[in-house]
C-alpha cells in the first residue's frame, strides 16, 4: 500500500513541476503591463479603450477599471515573416481613449507595473470650432 503511495506522490509532484513550467513559460510569452492611469489630473474613469501599439500596429487592447489597466501583448514568432507581437528592443506605445499616455516603454516579458499618464490640454474638441471659427 505504502509503494502505491509513494508512486502517486511523485505523479502528483511532477504535475505540479509541469503545471509551474507550463505556466512560466506561458508568461514570458507575453508582455503584461499593468497600472494606473493618470487622466486628466484624475484616475482614468471605467470603460476607457486602453490600446498598445509597436510600430503605429495595435497589438493588444482592453479597458479602464478602477483607474488602472492591464493588457497582454503576445510575442512575436521570429519564424514567420508577419509580426504578431512584440519581440526584444521594440518600443510599446499606449492610447488611452484616443489619446498617448506616457511614457512609452521597451517590451519585456512577465508583468511589469507601468504606471501611465494621459497629458491633455483640458479643451474640448468643439472649442477648437469656435477657435478656428474666429480666423475665417
Amino acid at each position: 500500500m505504502n509503494h502505491k503511495r509513494g508512486r502517486i506522490l511523485r505523479f502528483l509532484i511532477f504535475l505540479s513541476l509541469l503545471y509551474g513550467f507550463v505556466t512560466a513559460q506561458e508568461l514570458a510569452w507575453y508582455c503584461r503591463p499593468y497600472g494606473t492611469i493618470n487622466y486628466r489630473g484624475d484616475l482614468a474613469p471605467d470603460g476607457l479603450k486602453v490600446k498598445a501599439f509597436i510600430q503605429e500596429k495595435e497589438f493588444a487592447s482592453s479597458q479602464t477599471k478602477d483607474g488602472g489597466y492591464s493588457l497582454a501583448i503576445p510575442k512575436d514568432d521570429p519564424a514567420t515573416a508577419k509580426k504578431e507581437g512584440w519581440a526584444e528592443g521594440d518600443i510599446i506605445t499606449i492610447k488611452v481613449g484616443g489619446y498617448t499616455a506616457l511614457p512609452s516603454f521597451k517590451a519585456f516579458a512577465g508583468s511589469q507595473r507601468r504606471d501611465l499618464r494621459v497629458p491633455t490640454l483640458g479643451v474640448e474638441l468643439s472649442t477648437w470650432g469656435k477657435i478656428k471659427a474666429l480666423f475665417k
